[in-house]
């Protein structure tokens, strides 16, 4: 993906502020305090105990944004992400003023959370004053009050399906201990999100498929009640089945259930007759079949 050109024409945003490949995160103690890790042990757990039926992304996306101002040293967080067959869009905030900024990216284009998404890398701007890319995000987000800002793409594998935004009042880099629990959580969100995506997608055909089968199902039984009925082959019994649900614009399936139930009585037909006539009845006698036995 090429590169995104500066804005003002003079000034090129810190190659090292794109690299996806930093440095492992360094910690004095090389991990995060006792009282920390719990915490972030508890997030993790939270925003991946996601196997309910009743999964609200919206929701879930508002906890991630909540755990980044719990865990990490930042003012506020945003996330964006991919809509169904459309571009990105802002799903949770954690306040209003930063819900204008991430809505100006928005509109605009431009800024670190399409930077990040687009070219799947860590963004940071770590003092609103320097300049940047895309300099009317950066006049924005200072006159909201923010002094430094951090985005990170929301990813799994090769896929990358949004960004989560960090938000600063003061100025500085994030430290690497945030830039590591900040990716995690964006890596965590990324395989909930395609988790469920995938869930519901398993459930869509699992539906389908056993909506098929039940159509099938209910198809044979009444194409079984006419064959016994009527004395005509199981194949004359199908085709009396379609040509009638083809004339009054029916689903067989919905024909053969109202035949089982005894609201619709197809008339009688011969063994040998054609049952493909524009009629859908194939038949010259007028009696009904007996009605169906009570279920």
């Amino acid at each position: 993906m090429a590169d995104i050109p500066p804005q003002n024409g003079s000034h090129q945003y810190p190659p090292e502020a794109y690299s996806p490949h930093r440095e492992p995160p360094s910690h004095p103690s090389g991990r995060l305090p006792a009282a920390r890790e719990a915490r972030v042990t508890a997030a993790l757990l939270d925003l991946t105990d996601t196997l309910a039926g009743d999964f609200d992304p919206a929701g879930f996306l508002h906890r991630v944004t909540r755990h980044c101002l719990d865990l990490l040293d930042v003012s506020d967080a945003g996330v964006m992400v991919l809509a169904a067959n459309g571009p990105l869009c802002l799903v949770a905030t954690t306040s209003e003023s930063v819900r204008l900024v991430e809505l100006f990216e928005l509109d605009a284009r431009q800024g670190p959370s399409h930077t990040a998404y687009q070219r799947t890398v860590t963004v940071e701007h770590s003092h609103t004053t320097d300049p940047s890319p895309w300099p009317g995000f950066t006049a924005c987000i200072r006159g909201a009050g923010y002094r430094s800002v951090y985005a990170v793409p929301i990813r799994l594998r090769t896929q990358t399906i949004g960004a989560l935004s960090l938000f600063r009042r003061v100025s500085g880099p994030l430290s690497d201990a945030d830039r590591h629990l900040a990716q995690a959580l964006a890596d965590a969100t990324a395989v909930v999100l395609l988790q469920q995506a995938a869930l519901d997608e398993h459930r869509t055909r699992t539906t389908q498929l056993q909506h098929a089968l039940d159509s099938r199902t209910v198809i044979e039984q009444a194409k079984g009640y006419l064959a016994s009925h009527l004395s005509i082959a199981p194949d004359n019994a199908f085709q009396l089945l379609r040509a009638h649900a083809r004339h009054h614009h029916l689903r067989i399936a919905d024909l053969s259930r109202n035949i089982l139930n005894g609201t619709t009585h197809l008339p009688t037909t011969n063994a040998n007759a054609d049952t493909s006539d524009s009629t859908g009845t194939g038949t010259t006698a007028a009696e009904d079949p007996p009605a169906p036995p009570p279920a």
